[in-house]
């Protein structure tokens, strides 16, 4: 967005208020390009984080407002000094850095990069050399016709160095100011955003993460605009200092939203001679305006294209359900998406319906086109997907959406649909949308929707086996998978097709002799996907002597704690409960007895959050030993101070995966 006035204007506006700003001192920069310390660069280990492949010892931007005389606008200029520490080899990507630029559609706004400079340092003989980046090590990586990276890569590193760059950033997009993270997935030791606002802005700032920022200041100030004239406005300034690495862990949303960073949303702007704008909105007109959007709400509108499809579906479906059902499988198989997410509309949907292709918009907005065609109870519900971030209810930020679904409304019944994949049983949301909330739009503006589903990840593992005196084990193997488990095996074997899917399944068996292998259910979303082999396993036992040592789960159960590190700082999330059944008949060889088994355990999650069984036993006769495991967890969502809890409870579950039956010869 560009704005544009005269510098009179300006004056004028600020001559009643000047009396009320105060002139602050300017801070000195943090860090200054070229100035480096002889002691960081023959460091060779970063103290507060051994294992750190390479540390960022410095990154500080300030950003601040200039007017531009040929165009009559304001423009931000982004003035940055980044400078990383490499201390290993699988260090060096570090020495590339990335600017990102963006241009308007009309092409009347864009970002370009002034000032660009960089170096790279290293300790030879007592003494730092200094390398110059080369013009060679910088080009632009165009994304799209609206973004564009600029790539710039330094020479001469090696294990030791220091690399730096240094460049502004001019951007015409005067009411977006970017945000800034502190954190990233190398160490920190200090990170510092200046900002300077002039009053003709109103923003309002987000803040989060769990490292505290130590300075945290706003003031007003007098800004020169480049003019002559100085203006009033808001000082911002933030910083972070030894902020540890953050890295994706398992099961989490996205490390986005738990990265240490400041955000600013334009709130409303005041410019002289023209009426106060305000961009804060309420969640209720936050709908409405989704509804008039031409490529969102208005597409529901036109469905003249549907009305034949829709008919058909009323001549044989009966009832609301039925052609519910009709409706979703029409769309599902005649429809395919092509990856891309968002909730406006490609071009229309009566194209899409033509072509057969679509974004997410265009199918899941087609679904609920047809199901208004056919009278039933249907709203659009935006969301973001697990991996684009939360939503943020205290906030009405449009960009924080990136996915459309539908609700349907039968008696008192809600169900939640998307018809992208082609085998995903009718009323389950992929587990991409399983995200919190969604927000229901419509004309009277909506409201709150919980992203939730009743399946759940489940797979059960049944083994019927014979061990022969030399510990190899031969029978048969069926292996289930059910609700978001079947899902993702029918994904795989979709994208992989089915002879890949089998030879990926024997790899990962990598021990067993697979002589007979079959899949059923595969394109039947509504029964379990089912694998059956037949195979002889080896070297899952141990003969010693006249005793065989047997790991009864084969290597189908849990060998690894997916909880390493020992605290977390932010919450666990499953996304859907789990399930896991492991069942095992084993018939010992001809001579020998059970001499040792497994004790059985049971371990419960506080608050019936889950819990894991484990039994061994043995038949009557003796000639059969049967092992059962159950992990069920039914809490999705664990919060850091539950971290232990669900940590320990999976060192149980692998502890005891571990344990062996130990069979001795008579």
């Amino acid at each position: 967005m560009k704005h544009y006035f005269s510098t009179q204007k300006l004056l004028l506006f600020f001559v009643l208020i000047l009396s009320t700003t105060i002139q602050i001192i300017a801070q000195d920069a943090p860090i200054k390009f070229g100035k480096i310390d002889p002691k960081e660069l023959q460091s060779k280990v970063y103290e507060k984080d051994s294992s750190a492949e390479a540390v960022v010892l410095a990154d500080f931007c300030e950003a601040s407002y200039s007017y531009n005389s040929s165009t009559g606008s304001l423009k931000i200029n982004y003035e940055r000094i980044r400078r990383i520490k490499i201390l290993k080899k699988s260090g060096y990507d570090y020495a590339t850095f990335t600017i990102p630029m963006f241009q308007s559609k009309n092409k009347t706004a864009r970002d370009y990069v002034d000032a660009l400079k960089g170096a790279t340092y290293n300790w030879v003989d007592g003494k730092m050399v200094t390398e110059k980046l080369n013009k060679e090590g910088i080009f632009d990586d165009k994304k799209s016709d609206n973004y564009t990276v600029k790539k710039v890569t330094m020479s001469g590193v090696k294990e030791g160095s220091i690399v730096e760059i240094s460049y502004r950033l001019i951007s015409d997009f005067d009411s977006e100011i970017r945000s800034w993270e502190f954190q990233e997935e190398i160490p920190t030791v200090w990170s510092e955003y200046r900002v300077q606002v002039p009053n003709f802005y109103q923003f309002r700032m987000i803040n989060q993460g769990y490292e505290p920022l130590v300075i945290n200041e706003i003031t007003q100030s007098n800004f020169n605009l480049g003019s002559g004239e100085s203006f009033p406005g808001t000082s911002y300034r933030f910083a972070v200092k030894d902020a540890p690495a953050i890295k994706e862990e398992p099961f989490i949303t996205t490390i986005d939203d738990y990265n240490n960073k400041i955000e600013f949303e334009l709130a409303a702007t005041r410019f002289p001679n023209q009426m106060e704008k305000y961009y804060s909105i309420t969640w209720a007109d936050f709908g409405k305006t989704l509804m008039e959007y031409e490529r969102v709400g208005k597409q529901l509108k036109s469905r003249g294209f549907i009305k034949d499809i829709a008919e058909n579906i009323k001549k044989t479906a009966k009832d609301a359900p039925e052609r519910l059902a009709a409706a979703y499988q029409y769309i599902q198989k005649t429809m395919t998406w092509n990856d891309d997410k968002g909730f406006f509309v490609t071009e229309s949907l009566k194209k899409a319906h033509e072509i057969k292709t679509g974004n997410v918009a265009d199918i899941n907005m087609m679904l609920i086109a047809l199901l208004k065609e056919l009278e039933i109870t249907v709203d659009p519900v935006v969301l973001s997907t697990r991996s684009h971030g939360r939503v943020l209810d205290s906030y009405v930020l449009e960009r924080k959406f990136n996915y459309v679904i539908a609700q349907v409304t039968i008696g008192e019944q809600k169900i939640l649909l998307d018809a992208t994949e082609p085998l995903l049983k009718m009323g389950t949301l992929p587990q991409r949308c399983l995200n919190g909330q969604g927000r229901l739009v419509n004309e009277l503006g909506g409201e709150w929707v919980d992203l939730k589903s009743t399946d759940k990840q489940s797979r059960t593992v049944v083994m019927s086996l014979e061990m022969d005196a030399e510990g190899q084990m031969k029978g048969e193997v069926t292996i289930s998978h059910q609700g978001y488990a079947a899902h993702g095996e029918r994904g795989l074997i979709r994208k992989d097709k089915k002879d890949k899917y089998l030879e990926n399944f024997k790899k990962k068996r990598s021990l067993w002799n697979i002589s007979k292998l079959d899949l059923e259910n595969i394109n039947d979303a509504d029964q379990p996907l089912v694998t059956k082999c037949e195979a002889v396993i080896s070297e899952t036992s141990n003969v010693a002597g006249d005793r065989i040592y047997l790991k009864p789960m084969l290597g189908e159960g849990e060998d690894e704690n997916p909880f390493k590190n020992p605290t977390r700082n932010f919450p666990v999330d499953l996304a859907s409960p789990i399930e896991e059944y492991i069942i095992g008949s084993y018939t010992i060889p001809e001579g020998y007895v059970v001499e040792e088994l497994p004790k059985s355990l049971k371990v419960s999650l506080p608050d019936d959050g889950g819990k894991f069984t484990f039994i061994v036993s043995k038949s009557e006769d003796g000639k059969k030993v049967g092992i059962t495991s159950k992990i069920n967890i039914k809490k999705t969502v664990f919060f850091t101070d539950e971290y232990e809890l669900i940590k320990n409870f999976f060192d149980q579950i692998v502890q005891k995966h571990a344990e062996q039956i130990v069979l001795k010869k008579k």
